[in-house]
């Protein structure tokens, strides 16, 4: 029989505006750490004296490094939802084409306020997630992209979600394989003005059939 994959979790979310503040911290210390020092330097102890936490502190919320880090790529998906509708909300007074950019661009991992990720991190996955956790993170930041894309009043005819999906994935998916290839970005040119150039041709193709008479 096939042994079910050992994945390491946080201990418990903070849900406290206190217990959030210090979850923050803890994050924070943990990637200056890993940015510093590389992956190998990540300890409870060396968090510890990063953010002036006690040891115990730490593990009332994650048990080990890499439960850390599988609660800090839970919080970078998390930051993106949140990222993501805050931006268009930021935007409701705007066309629907530039409301479009700000989805492409924040997925896309072009958001200078974005936490912090790297390959290192991405090949750690099997160890932080199992496929539950991938398909869960796929599903909630997709449903975002189909939640967002409905609310734009100028857009008379909305792709279907399994089309929005389909451009989710072309832009997440795109962002995951670059980071794990290393492929930087001055080997494909503009691919972020690309990326949204395909973006805004389905979403307006779509728009034009609806305004279309006969």
């Amino acid at each position: 029989m096939q042994k079910k994959p050992v994945v390491h979790l946080p201990r418990k979310r903070a849900s406290q505006d206190r217990a959030k503040f210090t979850v923050q911290v803890i994050y924070d210390g943990f990637v200056l750490i890993w940015r510093r020092q590389g992956p190998s330097a990540v300890n409870t102890r060396a968090i510890a004296e990063e953010t002036g936490f006690a040891v115990g502190t730490i593990y009332e919320y994650f048990p080990n490094a890499t439960a850390l880090l599988s609660g800090y790529v839970r919080h970078c998906i998390e930051w993106e939802m949140d990222r993501l509708r805050a931006r268009d909300q930021l935007l409701c007074q705007a066309p629907w084409a530039e409301r479009l950019f700000e989805l492409v661009r924040i997925t896309a991992g072009a958001d200078p306020e974005a936490p912090y990720l790297d390959r290192s991190m991405l090949l750690q996955e099997g160890q932080i997630a199992l496929d539950t956790h991938h398909r869960r993170a796929f599903e909630k930041l997709s449903e975002t992209w189909v939640e967002i894309i409905a609310g734009w009043p100028d857009l008379t005819n909305p792709p279907t979600p399994d089309s929005i999906r389909n451009l989710f994935t072309l832009v997440w998916g795109a962002r995951r394989y670059r980071l794990l290839a290393q492929i930087e970005s001055q080997e494909l040119g503009d691919w972020l003005d690309s990326t949204y150039a395909m973006c805004l041709s389905q979403v307006g193709a779509n728009a034009a059939q609806g305004n279309t008479t006969i």
